[in-house]
């Protein structure tokens, strides 16, 4: 039975600007796929997916500020209801 989840970043991760999605909504995501880039200021991020899913909605936009435990987007995923654990953006390079 498929459940949903929302993408969320860790509780007492700094501030992010949200710069682009890489993953449209409605496209297949894989557990550790990288689905948006995100930006201090100084350094970018990418936002792993922690679970495969169908990415079905985006709640943020280019320019958007990321805070502590705000949702990206929502995730449907087949299977048994887990819990999905927040996301710890990953710098590039």
């Amino acid at each position: 039975m498929p459940f949903m989840y929302e993408l969320k970043i860790a509780a007492e991760e700094p501030s992010y600007t949200f710069v682009q999605q890489l993953v449209p909504a409605g496209s297949l995501v894989g557990t550790g796929q990288a689905v948006c880039t995100l930006t201090d200021g100084a350094m970018e991020f990418h936002v792993l997916a922690p679970r495969q899913g169908l990415m079905v909605e985006w709640f943020v936009e280019h320019g958007a500020v990321i805070e502590d435990r705000d949702s990206l987007a929502r995730v449907v995923c087949e299977g048994e209801s887990v819990t999905v654990p927040a996301v710890v953006p990953m710098r590039l390079g």
